[in-house]
């Protein structure tokens, strides 16, 4: 235990002469300063933040580390004690965190409690004052400083909206949320499209992470990463503790499988171990009577997610509107003038290689061939969009609402490669199609598909057998396939969507598709590369990724994989990007490049924000090893 001073309403009597009768004495009480005992492992592990909006309430939400008996939110004149408090269950530490002086020498759960309250009663256009208090098992209470909220705008308020991505603990994401309050204020809403953190079961990453460079969460985004790098230049944006936060999910939302019990578990390791869940039904069957004797649903369906993905921690953290068929997965709401649609468009990232000795996007390792318990199956879609999906129906009932189709501005967000010049746009967001590779005795070559999703009935009795005598099996992405481009964008054109907000490549490019307009801006300054070749010469990037033994393939005389479903550099769909309206700011790290449709860099940093009182969205850029560096207006296009 540790002791803390506080100033009391404690007296103590102290004899004081009075006049000039030596006689004469009066008693009066002083106020002293007495210890308090403390916990020093209590504290509060973020400052409140704002979700769901409505026009006459706003949820507030903070964590601390203890459970706490007593919790308070005070806005304006009002205050509640209605306080719901869960406790995280996969909030976790390991070897590979980084915490200053605490090490992990074994995974460890962390203690995780989030607080959500709801300001009610709240006038739309009016912000009032809050703060939180919590108070421990010891009696101490922890109290936010004070700040300001309100509810969802109402039409025809002048907004300014934060659209952002891949925080991910990158480095320069701190100067760029410090530059967003600095140089247009503090939003009005926050529209983040995916991976908020790198692996979302690390409660550090969250929350208290100290690693040079690589800021948590809340830190960049709540204004206090100096607090856990002192010296640091930058601190960040006091941004969501006024601002409400709307986000999708990413690959970097989405765990693997969950089996701490099993010797080796890392979280590094689950997160980049997931399975598709219509595999993990296949593999269920081989253990039901074992796992599930009395064939109880809700034990199947834990057994399922456990041994596939699944989303819990983050969907855990954040409050986002659950009335559609996969709850908080995807969703919609109306904020102002703005509608947004969240989607779920995401896969598991892979590496290129096709040599064989690993699980990638492309092959499975030939030393797993007979265990597919090991695959890593491709690149496979986490949630389904298709035409014949939930989500693509519960996406045509959104636009047929009237909030919907009377909105001024229709947003939707998506994670992943739907459109760009980025690395991760190929191969397109198409079915895996597995090819399951066998010969003869003549070594005659015999190659077997089949489409993901594939049914637990034809797995056990096509599939399975193949396995024993397979030589390779190998995944295809038919650009002919790209379910967002057949499915998803045909529907928005119809029905005036006007922008699609993605993330995933780290860069800025954008492009303008019959009225709908595309932007990536994913927190660029930590970027993986812009594939494009110039009309003069001065700038190219011409082959996407690293792994050349691909590309060797494809350009082979015998490829196994046809390079005209892999497009080594531009769109895979032949968008054309559209070029920065005011100037490129590529030509602020290399003078004798050109007019370049995209900010692709590792100094320059990059935001955008929707300013819906033009209709316009903006982007900037600033150098942020420069700590004067002016932030600078290079891009703006409308939105009607």
């Amino acid at each position: 235990m540790k002791i803390q001073w506080r100033t009391l309403i404690f007296f103590t009597p102290l004899l004081l002469l009075t006049g000039c009768n030596d006689d004469e004495t009066v008693e009066v009480e002083v106020p002293v300063e007495v210890p308090v005992v403390v916990n020093p492992e209590h504290e509060m592990l973020t400052d409140p933040f704002l979700q769901l909006p409505t026009p006459s309430t706003v949820n507030v939400v903070w964590f601390t580390n203890f459970e706490g008996s007593e919790h308070e939110l005070s806005f304006g004149s009002s205050s509640t004690s209605e306080i719901t408090t869960t406790k995280l269950n996969r909030m976790m530490e390991d070897t590979s965190s980084s915490l200053g002086d605490i090490n992990y020498d074994a995974l460890t759960y962390r203690d995780v409690y989030r607080h959500e309250a709801t300001a009610t009663g709240l006038v739309q256009g009016e912000r009032v004052d809050y703060f939180v208090t919590s108070t421990d098992e010891d009696g101490f209470e922890f109290k936010s400083n004070s700040f300001t909220l309100a509810p969802a705008p109402s039409e025809g308020q002048a907004l300014k909206i934060l659209l952002t991505s891949d925080l991910q603990s990158k480095k320069n994401v701190v100067a760029n949320y410090q530059k967003v309050v600095e140089t247009v204020g503090v939003p009005d809403a926050v529209l983040f499209a995916g991976d908020f953190v790198n692996v979302p079961d690390r409660a550090s990453e969250w929350f208290d992470q100290v690693k040079e460079d690589s800021p948590a969460f809340f830190p960049a985004l709540q204004g206090h990463y100096q607090a856990y790098v002192p010296g640091f230049p930058y601190n960040g944006g006091e941004i969501l503790q006024h601002a409400p936060l709307f986000g999708t999910i990413g690959n970097h939302e989405v765990m693997g499988r969950y089996t701490p019990e099993e010797e080796g578990y890392s979280l590094n390791g689950s997160f980049n171990d997931p399975q598709p869940a219509w595999y993990a039904e296949v593999a269920y069957d081989q253990v039901a009577e074992t796992v599930n004797p009395d064939g109880d649903e809700s034990i199947k369906a834990q057994w399922i997610a456990d041994n596939s993905h699944n989303q819990q921690s983050f969907l855990d953290i954040f409050s986002f509107p659950d009335d559609g068929p996969s709850g908080e997965d995807y969703y919609a709401a109306s904020f102002g003038d703005v509608f947004i649609i969240s989607m779920n468009v995401s896969r598991i990232w892979r590496s290129w290689s096709v040599s064989g000795t690993s699980k990638t996007k492309f092959v499975e390792s030939i030393d797993t061939l007979d265990s597919p318990s090991e695959w890593g199956f491709g690149e496979f879609l986490f949630e389904r969009f298709d035409a014949q999906s939930d989500q693509y129906a519960w996406l045509q009932g959104v636009m047929e609402t009237d909030a919907f189709k009377e909105a001024k501005y229709k947003v939707v967000m998506a994670h992943q490669g739907v459109f760009g010049l980025g690395d991760n746009t190929v191969p397109v967001l198409a079915q895996p199609v597995m090819q399951v590779v066998t010969t003869d005795e003549n070594q005659n070559e015999t190659i077997t598909e089949y489409t993901f999703p594939i049914a637990p009935e034809t797995w056990t009795s096509e599939v399975a057998p193949l396995l024993g005598t397979a030589e390779e099996i190998r995944y295809q992405y038919p650009l002919a396939q790209d379910v967002w481009l057949n499915d998803i964008e045909p529907l928005l054109i119809e029905n005036d969507v006007d922008l699609v907000h993605i993330g995933h490549s780290h860069l800025w490019n954008r492009a303008e598709v019959e009225g709908l307009n595309y932007l990536e801006s994913s927190n660029v300054g930590n970027s993986y590369g812009a594939y494009y070749i110039d009309s003069t010469g001065s700038y190219t990037a011409d082959v996407r990724a690293s792994y050349s033994d691909f590309w060797e393939d494809v350009n082979s005389a015998a490829p196994r994989w046809d390079i005209e479903n892999y497009p080594p550099n531009g769109d895979p769909q032949d968008r054309v990007m559209s070029f920065p309206t005011l100037f490129s700011p590529m030509s602020m790290e290399n003078e004798s490049y050109p007019n370049l449709p995209f900010v692709t860099s590792n100094n320059l940093s990059v935001f955008s924000v929707l300013d819906t009182q033009s209709g316009s969205v903006k982007s900037y850029v600033f150098d942020p090893s420069d700590l004067n560096s002016e932030v600078i207006l290079f891009d703006e296009f409308l939105l009607d």
